[in-house]
């Protein structure tokens, strides 16, 4: 197998042709000396065998992915493991301080050692050793008995691919054998593994299962060759049966940014064509007409239906402009615009979808267009009032970049996300407030927590700062848990 590396920088972050002011100089330094405090704790303190959870109490001793975890348990969704790695080789490429090299390696190492069988991850990290034989890692098979003799843990070889987990694990394991130029065999093999289990998981018609356990048959797979409106559909929740295809949360949006990943760096035709595959479904999974979107949930006709009790049919303003966002990725990458075809209309509906407060309702009705949202006892409604607060029924949804990216096609850089200036009194206010928020071992705390998702904003703004100061680069991350 061939591998070729294709360097993918962030244009702009070149050295200022500006004297930088020593009021600037001093802030670069301080800066610096953040970063490196914080991650020394980090890494240090809040790292278990080089995995990290959401939230952990000041004290150390309490621990929380989605729900508690034990000491020796990292958690995988973002902003967990993969997002906190990826925050390091960010300050590493920032700095070329090769702590935050080693501190990304040891979390790249944490993932291999929590490969499943099956290619991804599940969501809970174990790392004891004893609860690690309910499991079907890659790394323990010579401790443990064969999978398909684990008992009492039905999740012990499922690949999640929901809420971009195991997709954010794997294309942060190609970052990082990226960075290391290949050298580090363990991570080049986990990689080579798990992208040929999530080509051998994609369906024949481009869509990728939400885990591993639930895929349907290739002999099972009839759907439908484009997406359809039902000719009725119950306003009461119905379980969906079958074959079904999900979009929820940007799945499929993620996978294909995952193969298009890969194929930058590695340049393997078969990366191309998993994600060329995806693109195909989003085109045949648009919905005709004037609602021009896409829905969260399909079944085998390629039609909307119900997801889980409070995912109703519908058109879904996040799942619809995280297809046109994919489809620009494909765009992108192959200059072909035919993966344009339906992007115009989706945005017009987009468009004419926006809340009079400028968010988006999370789902509209089918026909009619209204948003639809949920009363507390689960009742289909089209007030958001009283809806329940577990999910976003209503908010921003990252459409007005998606927007924003859309109306620039034909420039030459198709990310809209501007390099912020070092020279800007808001961009140094911003980070001397990220300076004053730290306390005296570099931790942000908050409300008695240190969370990994304010670590991973924290880390960011402050390493894009110092590298264009520095007139460093940093490595694209291609909007994979986008650095802020």
């Amino acid at each position: 197998m061939r591998w070729i590396y294709v360097p993918i920088v962030l244009a702009g972050l070149t050295q200022p042709s500006w004297s930088q002011s020593s009021t600037t100089d001093d802030l670069v330094v301080r800066a610096e000396n953040q970063m490196r405090n914080a991650a020394i704790y980090f890494s240090g303190r809040v790292a278990r065998y080089g995995s990290y959870v959401w939230d952990v109490s000041s004290d150390l001793e309490w621990r929380s992915g989605e729900g508690v975890t034990t000491h020796t348990q990292g958690w995988l969704q973002p902003p967990g493991t993969p997002a906190v790695g990826r925050a390091f080789l960010a300050a590493f490429h920032a700095t070329g301080d090769r702590l935050y090299l080693e501190a990304a390696t040891e979390t790249a190492e944490a993932l291999r050692a929590t490969q499943l069988e099956s290619g991804g991850w599940w969501a809970l990290l174990e790392f004891d050793p004893a609860s690690r034989l309910s499991w079907c890692y890659r790394d323990n098979r010579a401790e443990r008995p064969p999978c398909d003799e684990i008992q009492g843990n039905k999740e012990r070889n499922a690949t999640i691919l929901d809420d971009n987990m195991s997709q954010s694990a794997l294309a942060f394991l190609m970052l990082v054998d990226a960075t290391l130029e290949g050298t580090h065999e363990g991570v080049r093999e986990a990689i080579v593994y798990g992208l040929r289990a999530f080509t051998e998981m994609q369906h024949p018609n481009g869509a990728w299962p939400v885990r591993s356990d639930r895929r349907v048959p290739d002999a099972l797979t009839m759907s439908a060759w484009r997406a359809r409106m039902p000719h009725t559909w119950s306003r009461e929740y119905v379980e969906p049966e079958g074959e079904v295809y999900i979009l929820n949360d940007n799945l499929q949006r993620d996978v294909i940014r995952l193969f298009v990943l890969a194929y930058r760096l590695y340049g393997e035709p078969e990366y191309l064509a998993a994600a060329r595959r995806g693109g195909e479904f989003l085109l045949r999974a648009q919905m005709p007409g004037a609602q021009a979107g896409w829905a969260q949930t399909y079944n085998a006709d390629l039609e909307p239906v119900w997801g889980r009790k409070f995912e109703p049919p519908s058109i879904a303003s996040e799942e619809t402009a995280g297809a046109v966002d994919a489809l620009l990725d494909l765009y992108a990458l192959t200059g072909e615009r035919r993966y344009l075809e339906g992007t115009q209309s989706a945005a017009a509906w987009l468009r004419s979808a926006q809340l009079p407060n400028a968010d988006w309702a999370r789902f509209y009705e089918l026909g009619s267009g209204a948003p639809l949202y949920f009363d507390a006892e689960y009742n289909l409604s089209y007030s958001a009032q009283g809806a329940p607060d577990h999910y976003s029924f209503k908010g921003e949804f990252d459409i007005a970049r998606v927007l924003e990216r859309l109306e620039d096609i034909g420039d030459d850089d198709m990310d809209t996300r501007k390099t912020p200036d070092v020279r800007s009194g808001t961009q140094k206010a911003e980070i001397e407030a990220i300076l004053a928020s730290a306390d005296r071992e570099g931790r942000w705390v908050e409300d008695g927590k240190i969370s990994s998702a304010t670590f991973v904003d924290n880390l960011g703004r402050l390493a894009r700062f110092v590298a264009q100061a520095r007139g460093r680069s940093i490595p694209n991350q291609t909007k994979l848990l986008p650095l802020p």
